[in-house]
């Protein structure tokens, strides 16, 4: 094939760019491009560590907090101070190791979903639940 002309209005006009320019420029263009999707992925995935370590720590630090808020208001409603605080706050925190367990595993998916979003290998997709027609 023979090179595009430039228009004949007169008009300077940058000369055309043959075909060994133009898969140059592109494969710098796509280097580039792969350069940058990597540096994304490097990041996102530094960001889900931190993300995952704030879960952590929040989910223990509430259910402690739940547990004791929960034990400190019955034993104030029935008197018997300290015996639900101590309970309830050790059931605070039991909740709490069971919830860093469960995030850890990946297993706090909800629907049998591992971390990565796909089912697990022992998991099987619930039955479906049969159509109630009877509304009469």
């Amino acid at each position: 094939m023979t090179d595009i002309q430039p228009p004949a209005s007169g008009a300077p006009s940058k000369p055309a760019l043959s075909r060994e320019d133009l898969a140059a420029r592109l494969a710098a263009a796509q280097e580039r491009e792969a350069a940058n999707t990597q540096a994304q992925e490097r990041r996102r995935g530094q960001a889900t560590g931190v993300n995952l370590g704030m879960r952590i720590g929040i989910e223990l630090v509430a259910s402690v907090l739940v547990g004791g808020g929960l034990g400190w208001f019955a034993d104030e409603k029935l008197h018997t101070k300290p015996i639900f605080l101590l309970a309830l706050l050790s059931l605070g925190f039991t909740a709490g190791v069971m919830n860093v367990i469960r995030i850890a595993k990946g297993l706090d998916q909800s629907g049998g979903l591992g971390r990565d979003g796909t089912r697990t290998k022992n998991d099987v997709a619930a039955p479906p639940v049969p159509a109630d027609d009877d509304d009469d």
